[in-house]
């Protein structure tokens, strides 16, 4: 049975509730479409798409259960374009499905950055007991790099943890669970694929993001597998964007002379009176809480929904919980991160000096995806296994 078949029976028998949220979606894995008469919120983050009374982190499960793809025009000569990068929330290419959320809105409530570690630590836990508690006998499968992820090794977790990491970082990882000697066996992630797996990714992708930047899949769907899908894959998404100083140049479209200001004004940053530093950084944090929206829900937060559906297991960032993101509700970033907290995130969560690798490298890009999300491989396997494109 080829990938579309198995979302065409997934999407059978919807989960059938009078009021729909976040929460429920995005804390245990199951169904994958919901039938709803209302949903309550606004995510942020997490994908959350809408059709008629049903609901779903798939777009494609949408376009399954309709039966056909009303294709957006506009969404697939966007896609088709020369050096596409990503697609935006209102540019879906069905025409009739639409995303639910909007932008991070920070606060001014917490202005001290030792305070603002301490309630994040605590957030951190509080997020990452309830999805065990609510997933019990499931093994956590910790994606491990930087510092962001690296920072989850160091949670009271309860239940079993194994952690994978890819080059270049594997053996960093490594180095860290032993000088800090935690209890955790790490295994190497790889990035294998095949015709037939990036065919899936096609179809799952939507046309959404150029997917050279969406690496992992085949093999984390097989570690899935391994575990009768009994696993939660946790990841440390955008933490970086409110820890440190990145956010001054969080800035989404890139468009000059914006984000060239914005650059200007980070570097300067260190040199600025205080009261003019804060005064210009809250200028700007509208745009990064928009930009939290318009770019890291898309890139990082789609990206989630991607690797639940392929690998058929709930997959979620430590750093989006309702906790913490309660916690982001509260702070003033221009108060608070005028410098790199990881490390005393880290602290707060370890209850002492944590080891940190001296660097931090990057996966490079998976140039064999490249072309993945052509909306012309997306509407021909559409059409090849059945369902109607409407143009």
């Amino acid at each position: 049975m080829n990938y579309i078949d198995r979302v065409k029976k997934r999407v059978e028998h919807p989960e059938i509730v009078s009021v729909l949220s976040q929460d429920m979606m995005w804390q245990k894995h199951g169904v994958t479409i919901w039938q709803a008469e209302k949903f309550e919120g606004t995510p942020t983050f997490y994908p959350v798409y809408n059709y008629k009374d049903y609901y779903s982190y798939s777009l494609l499960a949408l376009i399954v259960k309709k039966g056909f793809l009303n294709l957006n025009r506009q969404a697939y000569d966007i896609a088709k374009s020369e050096g596409f990068e990503i697609s935006s929330n209102e540019t879906l290419i069905d025409n009739d499905i639409k995303r639910i959320g909007g932008a991070t809105r920070f606060g001014n409530e917490i202005c001290d950055a030792d305070e603002y570690c301490v309630k994040l630590a605590e957030a951190m836990k509080k997020d990452i007991s309830l999805i065990e508690e609510l997933n019990p006998g499931f093994t956590n499968v910790i994606l491990c790099g930087g510092k962001d992820s690296l920072n989850m090794l160091l949670v009271p977790w309860k239940n079993p943890v194994v952690v994978y990491s890819a080059q270049p970082n594997f053996p960093l990882v490594q180095g860290f669970v032993k000088d800090n000697e935690l209890p955790f066996e790490v295994r190497e992630l790889k990035d294998p694929t095949s015709e037939e797996h990036l065919q899936d990714e096609v179809a799952e992708l939507c046309c959404r993001m150029n997917s050279r930047h969406w690496r992992w899949a085949m093999h984390v769907r097989q570690i899935s597998e391994d575990y009768s899908n009994k696993i939660i894959i946790w990841k440390g998404q955008l933490g970086d964007r409110f820890f440190n100083p990145s956010w001054k140049t969080y800035i989404y479209p890139e468009s000059q002379p914006k984000l060239f200001l914005c650059m200007v004004y980070k570097k300067l940053s260190p040199l600025l009176p205080l009261s003019l530093d804060k005064w210009i950084g809250e200028k700007i944090i509208k745009d990064v809480g928009q930009t939290h929206w318009n770019k890291g829900s898309i890139a990082q937060g789609v990206h989630m929904g991607f690797m639940r559906a392929l690998a058929d297991c709930l997959v979620v960032s430590s750093y989006h919980g309702k906790n913490v993101m309660e916690a982001f509700s509260r702070v003033s970033l221009p108060d608070v991160v005028q410098s790199d907290i990881r490390d005393r995130i880290g602290a707060a969560l370890f209850g002492k000096e944590v080891i940190y690798p001296l660097t931090n490298p990057s996966p490079k890009l998976e140039e064999k995806r490249s072309g993945a999300h052509h909306p012309d491989l997306f509407v021909n396997l559409l059409k090849i296994n059945g369902i109607e494109v409407q143009d």
